[in-house]
């Protein structure tokens, strides 16, 4: 274990830059500071029940009608306990007049908070509204912070739940339950990862700075073309740029033994698909959000996003509103999961 803790420390070092002793001290600060987490999209995409099942917060969810027109701070903690600060920003889309009203406090918010994600709502196909208001969310931010917030927002695809090209699986174990999306849905929450991430970022990939830890031998790396590059510690391997199939794949067939670090990078370039409701990949969004986090919000993101079981008590499967089949001729019911124990 104090072999696990000295290395923990030394990560924190190379992403600080402090000193050993200093990075002790910081971690004791850093940990009586609440993180600030921020989701940008659409009204009625899902932000704050997103933010509950990332965090374990109870911010209060309204399925009818948007409530927040001006930012409001919720102060709470997550599911450890630590204090958390979530910024309920205005919805965007509601109003070209409203909009225009909402970007300076998009912009504020894009430079300070240490977490920020943009959701899109899964069932959705228009991606105009949220792309012209990153583009002037980044033209407020300037040159100096652009970059800085571009590295620190995470894309996701909110109530994947609502997508279902074939049905979703329910697993159930004794008295718990897994949800697990079919193959024909996960092909289309697949393609749909990537057209909402290149819609959104794709202008500005330039900027956009895509980081993997190291697992194969350096020197396999290091005859990857110069746009990619190691940091000082080289436990990362950094890139700039979306990573399409088309460059992907060549880049696999001319550097094979690099195959790991390519294929994380490429799943950078793509949204996160997930559901609060069903509870559906929502480790792969704190991973997300955990690989964006870089210096100082990395020891206050660590403490607040924890890994997820992944299952849920089947009562709870009762809850989510399943449909019911009943047979009129016989006048019965086939099935109804509230029967099912």
């Amino acid at each position: 274990m104090m072999k696990g803790l000295s290395n923990f420390l030394r990560k924190i070092e190379q992403n600080t830059g402090l000193r050993l002793d200093s990075v002790k001290r910081l971690i004791s600060s850093e940990q009586k500071k609440p993180l600030s987490a921020a989701i940008f999209g659409q009204t009625g995409c899902g932000k704050s029940s997103l933010t509950n099942a990332i965090f374990g917060t109870h911010f209060d969810v309204d399925d009818v009608k948007p409530c927040t027109k001006v930012p409001q701070a919720h102060q709470g903690h997550d599911s450890s306990g630590n204090p958390i600060t979530f910024w309920d920003l205005p919805g965007i889309g509601e109003s070209a007049e409203a909009d225009k009203e909402y970007l300076d406090l998009y912009a504020d918010y894009a430079a300070r908070c240490d977490v920020v994600l943009w959701a899109f709502q899964a069932d959705t196909r228009t991606i105009t509204c949220d792309s012209s208001a990153l583009n002037a969310i980044v033209e407020k931010l300037g040159p100096g912070k652009k970059g800085a917030f571009l590295n620190r927002l995470s894309v996701v695809v909110t109530k994947s739940d609502v997508i279902s090209p074939a049905p979703w699986i329910f697993a159930k174990s004794t008295d718990s339950a897994t949800i697990a999306a079919s193959k024909e849905t996960e092909e289309m929450l697949n393609k749909k990862a990537f057209y909402f991430y290149d819609g959104l970022l794709g202008a500005h990939q330039a900027d956009v700075e895509h980081r993997t830890f190291v697992t194969s031998k350096t020197k396999d790396l290091s005859n990857l073309p110069t746009n990619f590059w190691l940091d000082a510690s080289k436990n990362f391997l950094y890139r700039k740029g979306t990573l399409d199939d088309a460059i992907y794949t060549h880049l696999v067939d001319t550097y094979p033994k690099a195959r790991d670090e390519l294929s994380r990078l490429r799943q950078q370039s793509r949204a996160v698909c997930c559901s609060a409701k069903y509870e559906f990949n929502l480790n792969a969004v704190k991973a997300k959000i955990a690989q964006k986090a870089k210096g100082k919000s990395m020891l206050r993101l660590s403490q607040s996003v924890s890994v997820a079981s992944g299952t849920f008590p089947w009562s709870k499967v009762k809850t989510l509103g399943l449909p019911v089949f009943f047979d009129q001729g016989n006048n019965e019911f086939i099935f109804d999961v509230e029967t099912v124990e």
